[in-house]
């Protein structure tokens, strides 16, 4: 089978799937999960013939409107990497909700807004043009929108969807922004030509575009300060939370970043920028979820942080390494987020202060989660130790030393939390209600082992990773995994990793005393950590401003301009009967004076046509 072939129908069958879902479920409910399931497996399965049987190009060219639109897949290793992601992560969180959603309403609604979510990050990463790109982006945020607040009835979920809906908004107007002005300029919507004709742009005009590209990154990929929609996501499935924060949604401002990164290099400070919005991201997740102990939001805020991580690559020029702790992280965080949904569907509670000593009735559990936490932290030999090592290579070459520094506290704190987290979970003794936990079913605990072997060698692909990035056209160097170690082990970059990891684990140990430390002198970091620094206090207070303004111009224009009319007019039709109403007195004499005059008056007007 083609490649162009394969990308087309791994772009129909989960926009198709999510189509007949809600028929089939008029036929057989109990036939949806299953069906779900298989559309996301044949999905999966045809997106590995692309990178296989691919050439570097565009395929499949359709034109849409004559003269003004053609659409396209673009096929290049940038392009494939997200599209494998989110079908391969899509089929696993697929297949673990046939356990985890058993017993939940509204299947054939889950399980077809699950598709369309797939389906979507498959079309924007695969797109050749903006246009189109830009479609399947406003895809995924209304599919967002709507299974964050699946749990609809709850206010906490539906109040956490329309935070998401409205936050990524913001960035999405700067998207769309860039894409109009850029079309303006060059009189297409393709990526390529777009790109080749970014250097004949004027700079404030081309530093005008690229911000607005940032702008749309930084929405979607939970950027400082527009993060604050993803802790409150956590209100959604655990599967959906898998989804978002390793398959679709978040990745899809990563990949456009590195999309438009020959753009955004014409430009220094846009490329500064982006390296202090992603370094100044890196700490701040790090630090809200060193101090917090809700399961799926210490998760989350790790994950602000390593999207962070890969920002800053990109902003250091390390596209290939954000890129590839892009593929690193897809597989670690999913996993992280499906073995804590086995966890909250256990103990009941997200709270890690109530968890503990669950591996003696989860086993199976705890040990993935153990290998993902290690991965998360960049623990040699697992996949996050090299993309991470990779990104601060990047830095270290580019002389960004002050992101640098900031990237390495992160990677610090991350060390440590991923071990407070894991030992509070699944160590010690059980600090619950309820006396003992077993572990999930096998449909639930076979994506587990999957992903763990994937956090464990995936690295291995490095070589066939770098000779189709090379040979798409993109700046790197062919590499093989036993050039990946000894470059690894041999960097600069390494020696900064060691630090993090051994200072993590410093203060995991000594976390009693280090805690006490905090409290006494550094006690404004706990306030301002429990508020998540402020940020939603002061959207809070735009918001109340906002609202406040509009009322205000309600009331102006509603009482004021518009009563006024009202009542203007009606003083005007009230005068003017008053004034008609004498000027009828029932006098034939009078009645002939007013003919008369209205006819000389008619007459002088029409005077001067007859000229």
């Amino acid at each position: 089978m083609s490649a162009e072939f394969s990308a087309l129908l791994i772009l129909i069958i989960p926009f198709a799937a999510a189509a007949a879902v809600p028929l089939l479920n008029l036929v057989s409910s109990r036939a949806v999960p299953a069906f779900a399931v298989l559309a996301g497996l044949c999905s999966a399965i045809l997106a590995v013939f692309i990178p296989l049987r691919m050439s570097p190009g565009t395929y499949f060219s359709y034109e849409w409107l004559p003269g003004f639109f053609k659409t396209g897949l673009m096929l290049d290793t940038l392009s494939i990497m997200p599209a494998l992601i989110a079908t391969w992560i899509g089929f696993l969180v697929l297949l673990y909700s046939l356990a985890y959603m058993k017993h939940e309403e509204n299947h054939s609604r889950y399980y077809s807004l699950v598709l369309l979510f797939i389906g979507s990050m498959v079309g924007m990463s695969l797109s050749d043009n903006f246009l189109s790109l830009f479609f399947f982006w406003e895809v995924m945020g209304v599919c967002s929108y709507l299974l964050i607040g699946f749990f609809y009835r709850d206010p906490k979920a539906a109040a956490a969807g329309v935070k998401a809906f409205m936050v990524t908004r913001i960035g999405d107007i700067g998207l769309l922004g860039a894409i109009l002005l850029m079309y303006t300029l060059s009189g297409t919507f393709e990526i390529g030509a777009n790109i080749a004709f970014a250097s004949k742009i004027a700079m404030p005009l081309l530093t005008l575009i690229s911000f607005g590209f940032i702008l749309g990154a930084v929405g979607k990929s939970a950027q400082v300060p527009l993060h604050v929609w993803l802790p409150d996501a956590m209100e959604a499935p655990t599967t959906i939370s898998a989804l978002i924060h390793a398959a679709t949604m978040v990745n899809a401002g990563v990949y456009l970043l590195a999309r438009v990164y020959p753009m955004l290099a014409l430009v220094p400070v846009s490329l500064e920028t982006v390296q202090w919005v992603g370094a100044t991201t890196a700490i701040v997740g790090a630090l809200l979820a060193t101090f917090n102990y809700d399961l799926k939001r210490i998760l989350a805020y790790s994950t602000v942080s390593q999207l962070g991580y890969m920002v800053f690559a990109v902003g250091v020029g390390g596209v290939f390494a954000s890129q590839f702790h892009l593929f690193s992280h897809a597989l670690f965080k999913a996993l992280l987020f499906l073995c804590a949904g086995s966890v909250i569907h256990e103990v009941g509670t997200r709270d890690i202060r109530e968890m503990g000593g669950l591996q003696k009735g989860m086993p199976l559990t705890s040990m993935t989660f153990l290998v993902g936490s290690l991965a998360l932290m960049g623990l040699p030999v697992l996949n996050g130790f090299f993309s991470k090592d990779m990104i601060l290579e990047e830095a270290y070459k580019h002389h960004a030393m002050a992101p640098l520094a900031l990237a390495v506290l992160a990677a610090v704190l991350t060390a440590f939390y991923s071990l407070r987290t894991t030992s509070m979970v699944f160590w010690g003794k059980n600090r619950g209600n309820k006396p003992a936990a077993a572990e999930a079913p096998a449909v639930m605990t076979i994506p587990l082992v999957i992903l763990a072997a994937g956090s464990l060698i995936s690295w291995l692909l490095i070589g066939p990773i770098t000779s189709s990035w090379v040979s798409s056209g993109l700046e790197g160097a062919h590499i093989d995994w036993k050039e990946l170690i000894r470059e690894t082990f041999v960097s600069k970059a390494f020696i900064l990793t060691l630090i993090a990891l051994i200072s993590g684990f410093a203060l995991y140990m000594y976390r009693a005393t280090v805690a006490i430390s905090l409290r006494t002198n550094f006690s404004a970091i706990f306030k301002a950590t429990a508020v998540g620094f402020g940020f939603d206090i002061v959207y809070g207070w735009l918001t109340g401003f906002v609202y406040a303004t509009g009322r205000l111009l309600r009331y102006l224009w509603e009482d004021g301009v518009m009563e006024g009319i009202n009542k203007g007019v009606g003083a005007i039709s009230t005068s003017s009967s008053i004034v008609m109403r004498k000027m009828q007195t029932g006098d034939v004499h009078w009645n002939l004076f007013y003919i008369v005059a209205t006819l000389i008056i008619v007459l002088a007007s029409l005077l001067p046509l007859f000229r």
